[in-house]
Formats: structure tokens, sequence, C-alpha cells
């Protein structure tokens, strides 16, 4: 054996280690892929899931606000012709700001008796004139109110007046 076949007999046997350590390398890198798109599964799962709690959550929060929201008007009472009548049943004091119709387009239809935003006492009626015009007409007013005694937040009383 000369030099030279000793020479590529170790060429040979560093050429395959070389191959034997990049296949090991690249099914280490196939595995680390597989892992990796096994974690983004399930953290997409995850994810969803968690989006879907606080989903839940966000609507269970509302459903609580609605439920402890001020109870502070009576129901509407229709009077002769388009009067309509809604009571402050709060025992405070409520700064009416503005009174919306649904539908939108019917907004012209609504009328207030006074100029608004007002302050009705405990009790008080708030008269509401409400029309209807070739076959247009009001089906809810929302009052848009805070408490006057105090600068909180505004809420909203949604009525049907037809």
């Amino acid at each position: 054996m000369s030099g030279s076949d000793l020479i590529a007999i170790v060429g040979a046997f560093i050429a395959l280690l070389g191959a034997g350590f990049a296949g090991w390398q690249a099914w280490i890198a196939r595995q680390a892929r597989q892992d990796a798109a096994e974690s983004s599964r399930e953290a997409a799962t995850l994810a969803a899931e968690s989006a879907a709690a606080w989903k839940s959550i966000a609507e269970s929060q509302k459903q609580v606000a609605l439920a402890h929201r001020p109870k502070a008007w009576s129901e509407v009472k229709i009077g002769p012709g388009d009067l309509r009548v809604v009571r402050n049943s709060s025992e405070r004091p409520i700064r009416v700001q503005r009174i919306d119709a649904t539908p939108g387009e019917a907004q012209a239809l609504v009328r207030v008796e006074g100029d608004l935003p007002r302050t009705l006492k405990a009790g008080e009626l708030l008269e509401l004139y409400v029309s209807a015009r070739m076959g247009l007409a009001v089906r809810h007013v929302t009052i848009i109110w805070r408490f006057a005694d105090e600068d909180g937040p505004t809420h909203d009383s949604q009525r049907r007046v037809n």
C-alpha cells in the first residue's frame, strides 16, 4: 500500500464521516422543523381558546353591566295624540343629554317638550311627541343621560314608543 493509497483511504473515510455528519444534521433539522410546526399548531390552538375565553368574559361583563345599570326611567306611557311620557323613576336628579330615535331616519319625528340638555328632578316627567309620516314611524327612543349630581359616565336607556 503506497502513500497515495493511504491518503485516498483516509480522504474517503473523512468524506464518509462528513457525509454522515451532514445526514445527522439534516435529520436533527427535520426534527426541529417538525417540533416547531407542532408548537406552532399548539400555540394557534391555545390562542384561539384564549380569544374565545376573553370573548366569553367580555360578554359576561356586558351582561353584568346591563343588569346593574341604573334603573332610571319608567316605561313609556301613551298620552293623547303623539304625546308620550316617561318618568324619572330614580331617586336622583337626571341630566338628559339627548334623545335618539330608532330607526335613525325617524329622528325628525321626535320632539321633546323643552330644551335639551336639561335636568329632571326625581319623579318628574319627560314629555316626547312622537309622530309618524308616510310609513316612517319611530319604534324606539334612546334616552342619553347621566345623574345630575355627579360627573360620571353617560348612560343610555332604550324605550319602545309604539
